[in-house]
């Protein structure tokens, strides 16, 4: 159960302490860089079209003037058309675009714990994708929802 980390050269110390978060808790991580130059959006496209067909759960690392980012939108739609779980991390308390609102965000580190909590449950409890999958089921779409609305309580509630 890979989880991808998309993030943009501004953001990048941000999705490395992610990164290695993830690493030190034994979960397989892959690290794209968005923003990338000599990259074509066509090259963009191709790359993360294969790395999120590998990963389970998606983290967008994002900048805090995100709110004109077209990037994000077109990531969130595929995350979430796939039943991928997905989660954001913004640091401080700037506003993000109301659309984000449906999935869990992270702001602080202690956050990312509850994430690695939760990546953990559904690993224990049988909730967690399996890949390669051949047709997406409610199930899937079903646990994906749990683990947004369970992640997002735990940083509601900051447990």
């Amino acid at each position: 159960m890979p989880v991808l980390i998309s993030y943009r050269h501004e953001t990048r110390l941000d999705a490395f302490i992610i990164n290695e978060r993830l690493l030190l808790e034994g979960i397989s991580t892959q690290l794209v860089q968005l923003d990338c130059d000599g990259q074509t959006h066509d090259d963009l496209y191709g790359s993360f079209c294969q790395q999120m067909n590998d990963a389970t759960h998606w983290i967008g690392v994002l900048p805090a003037d995100t709110g004109d980012g077209w990037w994000t939108a077109w990531l969130l739609g595929t995350a979430a058309m796939t039943c991928r779980r997905v989660s954001f991390f913004c640091k401080g308390a700037g506003e993000l675009p109301e659309g984000l609102g449906r999935w869990p965000i992270m702001r602080e580190r202690a956050h990312i714990d509850l994430f690695v909590r939760g990546y953990h449950d559904e690993r224990t409890f049988a909730r967690a994708m399996q890949l390669p999958l051949g047709r997406r089921s409610s199930t899937d779409r079903d646990n994906a929802d749990f683990f947004h609305a369970d992640l997002k309580a735990k940083i509601r509630r900051g447990f």
